[in-house]
């Protein structure tokens, strides 16, 4: 399965995060803890979605430290040439 993992550090609330791809992916915005815990397979929580449009935005919940996870289980495994920026 195609993962793309970007640790995207601490990042303040509100700040926009912006993901492009090439084909459909999950879109997983997950806090350290909650990464950890993606990892390993276990019950975690997530902001974010299916992207399915080239742009997927989210906006940041809370100041934390947010990993950004892009894969396509469930989906058609196409290359995604992802581009992730984020907008404080």
């Amino acid at each position: 399965m195609q993962v793309k993992v970007f640790d995207l550090g601490k990042v303040r609330r509100d700040a926009v995060v912006t993901v492009r791809v090439a084909a459909m992916a999950n879109v997983r915005l997950l806090t350290a803890v909650n990464f950890e815990a993606y990892r390993r397979r276990q019950f975690y929580r997530m902001h974010g979605g299916v992207a399915t449009a080239p742009t997927f935005k989210i906006h940041i919940p809370a100041n934390a430290h947010w990993f950004l996870v892009l894969d396509v289980e469930g989906l058609k495994s196409l290359p995604l040439h992802p581009r992730v920026s984020v907008e404080a």
